[in-house]
């Protein structure tokens, strides 16, 4: 069984430490509140403005899905990923007894998808599951389920009805980011922490500046994505877009992926007949407004997906710039005072808490979420692996 996240015995560890984060996004968020809620004195800087912020965490789509993304990453960042799973759940519950704001959370599972056309792709996603449910098997069952039409008329009627096979990854789960993040903030102030907005952080010869003044504290956490690329070495932006529609008479219960030969779609419901979809993955670091050709190509994976989506009204295209390392690995890096969290990539929400337990059962911060290697997942036990982290 995993270990509960009680805070008995965390208290006097972190009890009047001093603590600063640069960067108010997922990361940044989650430590300030687990520092500050340990009794820490927290200050938070970002340089986007209250109104307008501008982490990665902001526009994406919160999926917690690593038996969808597992052909695509590292088997590290898939453990660490089902570690997540585990989780989400009990942070969401501790947290909603530091704030009021109720954060949607919903684990009824992914379904992956193919067009007929593409066919192959839903073939060779087939063989890469079975070739990862060999080597993991203990993990894999009961977690994937293969679908026929039938199948999936029956999770999802709303869906095009072209689509005659496709997979329920029954676990994966999704979170309401842009609540979790307003609540993550409400939470750390209520236990002390202070944000402050429109400041960004300046690193000079590892000491950390603030409009010239310099700041000192016990322990640095550097949260800054995209913005720490000067101090983080082959840290890169890529380019993702996401557009958010309306169409109240669509109802579709679960994230919806597309597999398709030259782009990673999926479809998200928001609640209230809301969809977001996304993303494009573009080696770009061009932070301007969505381009024609990719709303084009989302528009046309919406019809896809589901043709009565044709009469939904457009909400918002949005675009940012996901941090990623070379390898795609998130990095957490140890440098005398400072912690530097970066390179989370596509993959913020699904490794999240699995990096808070790293802070506490490696880096030796007590936050309240340590967690056994041992780790249950749908009923099933299994052990993690060892951890992603590179420490300089």
């Amino acid at each position: 069984m995993m270990s509960s996240l009680a805070d008995s015995g965390c208290r006097k560890a972190m009890q009047g430490r001093k603590v600063i984060i640069a960067g108010a996004g997922l990361m940044g968020r989650l430590i300030a509140w687990r520092c500050a809620r340990m009794g820490a004195q927290v200050r938070v800087f970002d340089s986007a403005s209250e109104a307008q912020p501008t982490s990665a965490a902001h526009t994406a789509a919160a999926m917690i899905a690593p038996f969808s993304e597992r052909p695509l990453c590292d088997s590290q960042v898939f453990t660490l990923g089902c570690q997540s799973l585990t989780l989400w759940p009990e942070l969401l519950e501790l947290l909603s007894q530091d704030s009021a704001i109720p954060v949607r959370y919903l684990q009824a599972g992914s379904l992956l998808v193919s067009h007929p056309a593409d066919s192959a792709e839903s073939e060779q996603f087939a063989a890469q599951l079975d070739h990862h449910q060999r080597q993991q098997p203990q993990i894999y069952k009961d977690a994937v389920r293969h679908l026929n039409k039938a199948d999936i008329e029956t999770l999802e009627p709303h869906l095009a009805n072209h689509f005659q096979t496709g997979f329920w990854m029954q676990y994966e789960a999704q979170v309401d980011n842009r609540a979790l993040l307003r609540a993550l903030r409400e939470a750390a102030e209520h236990y002390g922490a202070r944000f402050v907005f429109e400041n960004p952080i300046h690193v000079s010869d590892n000491s950390w500046f603030c409009q010239d003044e310099l700041l000192f504290a016990d322990d640095y956490f550097d949260c800054r994505g995209i913005g720490a690329k000067k101090d983080v070495e082959g840290l890169r932006g890529v380019r993702g877009e996401t557009i958010w529609v309306t169409c109240p008479e669509v109802d579709i219960s679960r994230p919806v992926r597309l597999l398709h030969p030259q782009y990673h779609l999926y479809l998200v419901p928001r609640g209230n007949g809301v969809y977001q979809l996304g993303a494009t993955e573009i080696e770009s670091e061009d932070r301007s407004a969505v381009s024609v050709r990719s709303a084009m190509e989302m528009f046309s994976a919406l019809w896809c997906l589901a043709p009565a989506l044709a009469e939904a009204r457009i909400i918002a295209l949005e675009s940012n710039l996901r941090p990623a390392c070379l390898d795609h690995k998130p990095l957490i890096q140890k440098d005398g005072k400072v912690i530097r969290i970066n390179g989370l990539f596509r993959h913020g929400y699904l490794l999240a808490p699995a990096l808070l337990n790293i802070l506490e059962t490696e880096f030796n911060f007590e936050l309240g979420v340590a967690q056994s290697k041992s780790l249950l997942l749908g009923g099933h036990s299994y052990f993690a692996e060892a951890a992603v982290c590179r420490t300089c």
